[in-house]
């Protein structure tokens, strides 16, 4: 069985609301970590990146690019965009079904941190409990600070070991191939919501077994920033929740 897990970095400035600077490396060493626990068992894990020509120079050598993007929120509805360049998420998963032979694909956002055991815990339960599709909440606002020092992907036995709070978004999906397939987000981006919303309903018409799980520590997030929900007429949140309902 093979797995493929694709992420969507983003080059942003240190200052960015979003915490991404900061979070995105952390991000990129848990994956690379969990995929040496995992290869030492046998299991067969590749990482994916998709992305912007712009983003290419902060993805590290371990991660396996994708054709670039060509589609955005700039591209397809300029009028609202305001220079806010957001992926469309059916781009990025046909390009994953189409550039990789995986078996079980796995989607989550660039500042979604995994722990070392991920890969093999979600190895366990598709075999143990016979999914072929799930979702996996993860732990919310570890501390950006220890000691008045900043956490950074040099610091991860100490992230690891953070238990955080509890979060009721879906940012961590796991669908093998097939189900993926079938998959029709029309032209949804991140970083807005109901996009998570969305994708667990196809996932459920489509996988009627399709499984949600709350309380596995096994990805987390630093912080607890949501920068999209200080105004929520915005225009791109707007046309997400519009999107939503086709």
């Amino acid at each position: 069985m093979k797995f493929a897990h694709l992420i969507n970095p983003f080059k942003c400035a240190e200052d960015n609301s979003s915490y991404l600077y900061y979070a995105q490396p952390i991000t990129f060493k848990s994956m690379y970590n969990a995929q040496l626990e995992a290869l030492k068992v046998g299991i067969d894990i590749k990482l994916y990146t998709v992305n912007y020509p712009e983003d290419d120079e902060i993805i590290p050598e371990y991660f396996i690019k994708l054709p670039h993007l060509k589609k955005s929120t700039m591209s397809e509805f300029p009028k609202i965009a305001r220079n806010r360049k957001l992926p469309i998420i059916q781009e990025m998963f046909n390009s994953i079904l189409q550039n990789s032979d995986a078996d079980y694909i796995i989607f989550t956002n660039s500042d979604i941190g995994v722990q070392k055991n991920f890969y093999k815990k979600v190895n366990e339960f598709i075999h143990k409990d016979n999914l072929k599709s799930f979702i996996i909440n993860r732990r919310d606002n570890i501390p950006k600070f220890k000691d008045k020092k900043r956490l950074t992907d040099k610091n991860l036995d100490i992230i690891y070991k953070e238990i955080g709070q509890t979060h009721p978004g879906k940012d961590c999906f796991i669908m093998h191939r097939k189900i993926l397939e079938k998959i029709n987000m029309n032209l949804m981006f991140t970083g807005y919501p109901p996009w998570g919303f969305k994708l667990h309903s196809c996932m459920k018409k489509i996988d009627k077994k399709t499984h949600l799980y709350t309380n596995k520590y096994l990805t987390f997030h630093l912080g607890n920033d949501s920068v999209w929900c200080k105004n929520s007429k915005n225009p791109l949140w707007l046309k997400n929740i519009k999107l939503s309902k086709k």
